[in-house]
């Protein structure tokens, strides 16, 4: 049996309740006989301190300790890994260390592993546990003397229903962290994993392009015992796109209609979102949905190979005023080659659709990550390389925790990635993104304040 303890490092963008991915983590690796201990250094109230986390690694004596990576918030992560790096053996996991699996291991990482990981964790630990051979465990990048070795790639987990219950790890998350005094349920539940559209700007590496899904039994008991047992009766899907497959989508809605007394949001894609499916989403206790647009310019829209026009985004959000569901439309700004006409449109966009009750998402410049085609095409010529590690952190305050005019002002009109200015715009353009961010919260205030639209029947 190995003992794995888990960190989730400090970010200056606190969470409020346990990182489902590290349920799923842990409940694997307990699954298997491994014994598991975890430690969230980004929550509300968790510890931050280099020196304290060691302390609490060093308390439940691992064989190894992993950090969850998030290219964001990458720089804080090494500078944490090199403080522990001395006195254990680290493995490296998350969207940034699949993206680029090697550059973990200069920053203080023996292992790294690639995709998810509930399966590649399990082997792993096993591995460390004289079980089985390193080289047999897929997905694996590692220090081997003065060697860098890898191993054959993961391929996706196919059978999601197989994996264990990431609500069997809750109590190994200190409630007092999220400022509670009993135990807290993750904020949502994943139904799917993987989305298969290919944007230009979303590298998606973890779970990829394969789209894969829950039963609706199975994702049904996990609403309800969220309900039953932690009293939790509004949460989020954290699936990629939500709304993939009409009958898939229908049966899952029978299932959560079946379960009652929840509200529920999602992220979908407009193109798979009718008014049939819609309304079918709103009986089911769908209360709110976020979709992605990202851009009001038709060219635009076919370059980034986002699958939607603007025209089916309207219509998207027609149908959720009419039948009371709270849309955030999801709209990016400073894309390479932007023009005046383009951030036009999306101004004029936003003004059209906030009297059909459209909100919007916070922020938004583009930000190009590592392992998009964005990144890849551009990063040489603007001078944007290795971002993540050669320019300071971008820093973008929380998240507002109330709606107030003050906050929402904050969080939706100042955008870290503006004054990075990635791909050189002009002054011009720059103005523009302002106020489109501007006009972001100030939609987004006006229809948050506004009263609740009655439920259609």
């Amino acid at each position: 049996m190995a003992r794995v303890f888990l960190v989730n490092p400090p970010s200056p963008e606190p969470v409020r309740s346990p990182l489902l991915s590290f349920c799923y983590l842990a409940a694997s690796l307990e699954a298997a006989g491994h014994s598991v201990a975890v430690l969230d250094t980004s929550a509300v109230h968790g510890p931050r301190d280099a020196g304290a986390i060691a302390e609490a690694a060093a308390a439940f004596a691992p064989d190894l300790v992993g950090l969850h990576l998030k290219t964001l918030h990458v720089q804080p992560a090494y500078a944490l890994a090199r403080a522990l790096a001395d006195r254990f053996v680290l493995v490296a996991g998350g969207p940034h260390a699949t993206v680029l699996p090697l550059e973990p291991l200069d920053h203080g990482f023996r292992f790294v592993l690639r995709g998810e990981g509930e399966e590649a964790l399990v082997e792993l630990a096993d591995a460390l546990d004289g079980r089985r051979d390193l080289a047999t465990v897929r997905g694996l990048a590692f220090r081997d003397g003065s060697d860098v070795r890898t191993t054959t790639p993961r391929g996706f987990l196919l059978h999601l229903d197989a994996l264990a219950s990431p609500l069997s790890a809750l109590r190994l998350f200190d409630p007092a962290w999220y400022g509670s005094a009993r135990a807290v349920a993750p904020g949502g539940v994943l139904a799917s994993r993987g989305c298969p559209a290919a944007c230009t700007f979303c590298a998606n590496d973890v779970t990829g392009r394969r789209f894969r899904h829950r039963s609706a039994v199975a994702v049904a008991d996990e609403v309800r015992a969220l309900r039953d047992r932690f009293d939790a009766r509004a949460f989020a899907f954290f699936d990629d796109s939500f709304a993939v497959g009409r009958r898939r989508v229908a049966e899952l809605c029978d299932a959560l209609e079946a379960v009652g007394e929840i509200a529920w949001s999602c992220t979908a894609h407009p193109a798979h979102l009718d008014r049939e499916v819609l309304a079918r989403m709103r009986r089911a206790g769908c209360g709110g949905l976020d979709i992605g647009m990202e851009s009001a310019d038709p060219d635009r829209l076919r370059a980034i190979g986002k699958g939607v026009t603007v025209e089916r985004v309207r219509e998207v959000v027609a149908r959720c005023g009419e039948l009371g569901l709270r849309v955030v439309v999801n709209l990016m700004f400073g894309w390479p080659g932007e023009t005046p006409a383009e951030l036009e449109r999306a101004l004029a966009f936003m003004e059209e659709t906030a009297s059909l009750g459209a909100m919007w998402n916070a922020r938004g410049v583009l930000v190009p990550y590592p392992g998009t085609v964005e990144y890849e095409r551009h990063h040489a010529r603007c001078g944007f390389s290795r971002w993540w590690l050669d320019e300071p952190p971008l820093a973008n305050a929380p998240f507002p925790s109330a709606w107030s005019a003050d906050e929402i002002t904050r969080a939706y009109a100042a955008d870290a990635a503006l004054d990075r200015n990635f791909f050189r715009h002009g002054p011009e353009v720059l103005r523009l993104i302002e106020e489109a961010l501007r006009a972001k919260a100030r939609h987004t205030l006006a229809r948050a304040l506004a009263p609740t639209v009655p439920r259609a029947t």
